[in-house]
């Protein structure tokens, strides 16, 4: 049986979604079946766009209204729309119907107060050993890291 791991891509540096995005498509190349569930993510059209030609083997799902940025909306609109999400990534792992689950801005929704630490945690203990998951976001949470076999620090050393 394969062995999963969880991953951490976080920083102020650009370039944690296109990392993930990339695991992703290593791993359609190995036969294996993406999730892709972005969490306040609104600037990455340009990598969204391009991903609905790969279904069904990459399936990414965004459950925010488009806009420019989620202080544009009431909290509570906001809060309902992470929480789709939210519960939409609990049953994609409790279904295992994936083999890599990528939770891109996950640690943003925490940082916004939209989700807590503790659930982010929950969710990784849910996962099933063979499944792989991928999160990202700007801040690293040490109880969010310690669930991770893996933790990238994504920065700018130069602009």
């Amino acid at each position: 049986m394969r062995k999963g791991n969880v991953y951490l891509y976080y920083g102020q540096g650009r370039g944690k979604t296109t990392l993930a995005i990339g695991q992703g498509l290593r791993a359609i190349g190995e036969e294996l079946s993406v999730v892709m569930v972005q969490f306040l993510d609104y600037n990455h059209n340009k990598e969204y766009i391009p991903l609905k030609k790969l279904e069904p083997e990459f399936r990414a799902f965004r459950f925010e209204k488009q806009r420019e940025s989620y202080k544009d909306a009431e909290k509570t609109e906001v809060l309902n729309e992470i929480m789709l999400a939210y519960n939409f990534s609990k049953k994609i792992i409790e279904t295992g119907e994936c083999d890599m689950l990528i939770l891109d801005g996950i640690t943003d929704a925490v940082e916004a107060d939209f989700i807590t630490e503790e659930s982010v945690v929950e969710l990784i203990k849910r996962r099933n050993e063979s499944m792989d998951i991928i999160m990202t976001g700007t801040n690293k949470y040490n109880s969010i890291a310690d669930c991770a076999e893996y933790v990238y620090s994504i920065n700018v050393e130069k602009k």
